[in-house]
């Protein structure tokens, strides 16, 4: 009896074994090298967002000096709500040419595992969506655009004048149809499986983590 139930346990082992590899290949030499390229960027981009990231302070001190904004807690939610989109475009203004180095970076990638090619490819879909957001440094006036993205009639010609980007790609981030939502369902879908690959490719565990939250 003792035997089979050995017997068992140690397929049992060897079947999870087999499955766990099967669900995150083990990267080849070509593949480390591009892993180790990849996590270089982002441990260099982090750092950067570490130091310039006091987006949320400036929002905060610019919209006290707005009238009529965030009177109670709701309105003052639905004004932070509606000012996410000042903030990724200042943050893209920040680290642009951080961004772009990146995003050259992935793009002539060619992994040889397929597990990496479809997580690169879903990654530079929801990169190319946050460079979208670059208004070319347009100065933008937060009290201005706050009243423009609270109003409910706003037009694309008003955001634009405001923000520099058009109304559509604003909607875009709160869209679960866009192509950048579908990307992240996909790098959602993919990223423990990434995990395991990214730390078998030596890259450190704190950025594997970082690339796949």
């Amino acid at each position: 009896m003792r035997r089979s139930l050995l017997a068992v346990l140690v397929v049992v082992a060897l079947t999870a074994a087999a499955a766990a590899s099967a669900s995150a290949p083990a990267p080849d030499a070509h593949d480390r090298a591009l892993a180790k390229q990849l996590a270089a960027q982002v441990a260099a981009l982090s750092k950067l967002s570490a130091v310039t990231d006091n987006s949320g302070d400036r929002l905060n001190l610019e919209l006290k000096g707005c009238k009529g904004l965030g009177k109670t807690p709701g309105q003052s939610f639905a004004v932070v709500f509606a000012m996410l989109p000042v903030l990724l475009i200042e943050g893209v203004n920040k680290i642009r040419p951080q961004l772009l180095e990146v995003r050259n970076t992935i793009a002539p990638m060619r992994p040889h595992a397929a597990l990496f090619r479809r997580w690169l490819a879903a990654e530079q879909v929801g990169l190319d969506e946050i460079l979208a957001f670059d208004n070319h440094g347009k100065k933008i006036d937060y009290c201005g655009a706050a009243k423009v993205m609270l109003a409910k009639n706003s037009k694309d010609s008003d955001v634009r004048d405001v923000l520099g980007v058009s109304l559509a790609q604003i909607g875009s981030l709160f869209s679960s149809t866009s192509p950048s939502a579908k990307a992240g369902v996909v790098v959602k879908k993919l990223n423990p499986q990434m995990r395991a690959f990214l730390l078998a490719a030596g890259v450190p565990r704190g950025v594997a983590v970082k690339l796949t939250k």
